[in-house]
């Protein structure tokens, strides 16, 4: 652990992690996110010893609306009031949603997740997830217990690297870069959409609920539905699930 202190700021510190790590237990990525309940996750850091960064392909799965349906941060959750940190083990057969081990794990060849996750005063969940790949041995008691023994300092050290490194971890307004990235792509659909009907559907691709849109934009929901069908028809389509697909496709489409 002193090496991964030295290397707080630096930007050898992903792959320090993992490979220090890699003392103690399999780790072949790792990647350190925030996720909210309304609206759309942050992924703060991540990397992989392989050559290719698999995590933010997962991210980016997970963002388009896995996040909606994922249940595993629910006892995190409860513990909002104590913020106490909780430490997980999942395995890729344990999700509910196939949807969600096809697209994550049985793609992306991730076997097995470790997590130290926290709730947090914005109504977030900020979580550290160390990933095992298909080739590493499962975990066993013994792992578990080394990642006990160190999940606390790693938490502790990635949340001081970024701030090190001027990258904020408390706040929403993390999200603000990703709804500007959604309203490009809308904008880019060259549909004749208004700058109303993009504020909408951006909000929509947050994951935010018409609710939540309404305050957002000082409207009535009524009027946030309103702006919703006439986006929705000039787009050719009807469901917010089509919205998502529109945006993945255009998402696998950039370099």
């Amino acid at each position: 652990m002193s090496e991964l202190v030295l290397q707080m700021g630096a930007s050898a510190f992903g792959e320090t992690l993992l490979t220090r790590l890699n003392h103690l237990l399999p780790a072949g990525s790792f990647s350190l996110y925030r996720v909210w309940r309304d609206q759309s996750p942050v992924l703060l850091m991540s990397h992989s010893l392989q050559p290719l960064d698999v995590t933010r392909r997962c991210f980016a799965a997970y963002r388009n609306k896995l996040y909606l349906e994922d249940r595993s941060f629910d006892e995190v959750r409860a513990r909002h009031e104590d913020a106490s940190c909780l430490l997980m083990h999942i395995r890729a057969d344990e999700f509910k949603n196939p949807e969600h081990r096809e697209q994550i794990y049985v793609r992306n060849h991730v076997r097995e997740r470790l997590s130290v996750a926290q709730s947090t005063g914005d109504g977030s969940v900020l979580s550290l997830n160390i990933y095992a790949h298909d080739g590493h041995s499962s975990y066993t008691d013994r792992h578990l217990g080394r990642f006990e023994s160190v999940a606390h300092v790693l938490f502790a050290g990635a949340q001081r690297h970024l701030a090190l490194i001027g990258a904020p971890v408390q706040s929403r307004q993390l999200c603000a870069a990703d709804a500007d990235l959604d309203r490009l792509f809308l904008s880019g659909l060259d549909k004749g959409l208004t700058t109303r009907e993009i504020d909408v559907c951006a909000c929509l691709l947050q994951g935010m609920t018409y609710d939540g849109i309404a305050r957002q934009l000082d409207l009535s929901r009524a009027t946030v539905i309103t702006y919703r069908n006439r986006a929705f028809a000039r787009l050719g389509i009807n469901f917010k699930n089509q919205l998502f697909a529109q945006r993945a496709r255009y998402q696998g489409s950039q370099p």
